[in-house]
């Protein structure tokens, strides 16, 4: 049984490690992957983690849609549950929001994002979590890759 408790502790957990710094998409930081990618599509990137598709259908937007349908999975399974017992679970990012102003002693640079992870259980539960950050789109000619990559 989907308990309420156990979806916000997995859209919690899962939203948190993908505004992450350690999210990376080929030695990356996925987010600037995901906004290059996402100026085709308006800026908006969604990522349906039952089916592992994404919107748009480019490279790294559908790479990363495999790798958290499969975190999702993990984080189900620590609950002892299965990704069958949801009805959706959905990631959807906007990316180049109107500036807002920075927060004092912290350092953000980039444009404004917003993402988006809901979660509903077969039974009905709903739970939608939302997170706010900055992010440059990926310059492949000044980004510097994770020296945790090993492609």
């Amino acid at each position: 049984m989907l308990s309420r408790y156990k979806l916000r502790h997995t859209a919690t957990g899962l939203l948190d490690k993908f505004i992450g710094r350690n999210n990376d998409y080929e030695g990356y930081w996925a987010l600037g992957v995901l906004y290059t990618e996402a100026r085709v599509s308006g800026n908006r990137v969604a990522l349906d983690l039952l089916t592992a598709k994404a919107q748009p259908a480019s490279g790294a937007c559908t790479g990363l849609a495999r790798t958290w349908a499969d975190y999702l999975r993990e984080a189900l399974g620590r609950h002892g549950l299965c990704a069958g017992d949801l009805a959706a679970a959905t990631i959807s990012l906007e990316f180049g929001l109107p500036p807002v102003p920075k927060r004092p002693g912290y350092v953000e640079y980039g444009d404004p994002f917003s993402v988006l992870l809901r979660l509903v259980s077969r039974d009905g539960l709903e739970f939608a979590r939302q997170g706010t950050g900055h992010c440059k789109p990926y310059d492949e000619f000044r980004g510097s890759r994770s020296t945790r990559y090993k492609g």
